[in-house]
């Protein structure tokens, strides 16, 4: 089979055995991967170190049942054929973690990061993974344009479950890539107002407005706090910062008093923030971090809102690419030139 494996320096797209399946696991054939700045984390070496040669990321993740391997319990009823998105997440489904529904902080996952770390990503005609991690896709969705809901919607919406995000609050989105583009369409379908996209791009915040952004505030053309500020005086409930390196200035300057800041950019371990210890005092300021998503709780829910057309997947996809233009896919991504990108492989 086809796959874009790590050579060391890059990735290079070559001829690789297709795996089987072991006990509990599924084989899928790839319909799609999207490319997410995570990947550039994981390439630098920045997120979980280097990684090995030979090795498969990707973990942004639609496709098809394929086979079966022994078993396999199958909660879901699948059927070889059937669509489902590949969870980058995969949790044990037993320890208290995962029983006190908080399954994307279970000590497995530490050493099986679907396209990170231990289990082969999805950049290849197919792959292997755990039964935990796939999840069916309505057939009403096209597999192929549904490998974000594998990250960056997953990634946007436990992010805004996890500081109450509900119907009329105000929310800043800082960062309108992939995540945050989702975390708009999000927004949107769960009803906050005023929704404030903030970038440096222009086309990407025209984007945003399409979306379903109220306002967009370029930062380069703008004082972007004076800005937000004008829109709520008060300042917002809720600031998501998405943004691959973040640095929380602007989410402290322009989040309300009582108001939540939720982080999802990853930025490598060396990355810091400095926090001005008696404004997040004074301002009873709440700052939560959210590792991806819930995989048996939010994807499910995510299929459900795309279903039945609250969100529109589609709008998301800004970029298709071949396997064989994968590498001009990430550099790109550096470029900023993506909403989201996808990697077509079947």
């Amino acid at each position: 089979m086809k796959a874009a494996v790590y050579t060391g320096s890059q990735l290079e797209i070559e001829d690789v055995p297709e795996p089987t399946p072991k006990e509990g696991e599924v084989l899928i054939k790839v319909a799609s991967t999207g490319i997410c700045h995570s990947d550039l984390h994981l390439l630098s070496g920045e997120l979980v170190g280097p990684i090995p040669k030979g090795f498969i990321i990707g973990h942004e993740i639609s496709g098809w049942v394929e086979e079966f391997g022994k078993n396999v319990k199958n909660p879901y009823g699948l059927h070889e054929g059937d669509p489902v998105l590949v969870s980058w997440i995969v949790p044990c489904g037993v320890c208290k973690y995962c029983a006190n529904g908080k399954e994307n902080y279970c000590k497995e996952n530490a050493n099986r990061l679907v396209g990170i770390i231990g289990v082969d990503g999805g950049h290849a005609e197919y792959m292997t993974v755990p039964e935990i991690a796939v999840i069916p896709l309505a057939r009403n969705l096209d597999p192929y344009y549904s490998s974000p809901i594998a990250c960056a919607y997953g990634t946007a919406y436990n992010a805004l479950k996890s500081v109450n995000a509900t119907s009329g609050k105000s929310v800043v989105i800082i960062g309108s890539g992939g995540v945050g583009s989702a975390a708009i369409q999000l927004a949107n379908a769960m009803g906050l107002n005023p929704i404030i996209a903030v970038d440096i791009d222009e086309n990407k915040l025209k984007k945003a407005r399409d979306l379903g952004a109220t306002h967009a505030v370029n930062a380069n053309e703008n004082d972007a706090r004076s800005k937000i500020l004008e829109i709520l005086q008060d300042g917002a409930d809720i600031v998501y910062e998405t943004k691959p390196y973040p640095d929380l200035k602007l989410s402290l300057e322009v989040v309300k008093a009582g108001g939540s800041i939720v982080v999802t950019g990853l930025g490598g371990f060396a990355t810091m923030a400095q926090i001005p210890i008696t404004l997040f005092v004074s301002k009873g300021i709440s700052i939560v971090g959210s590792l991806g998503y819930r995989p048996r709780i939010d994807l499910p829910e995510l299929v459900s809102l795309a279903s039945s057309g609250k969100i529109d997947i589609r709008k998301l996809v800004s970029h298709v690419y071949p396997p064989e233009k994968i590498n001009e896919a990430y550099e790109n991504l550096k470029k900023g030139v993506h909403i989201r990108a996808i990697v077509k492989w079947n």
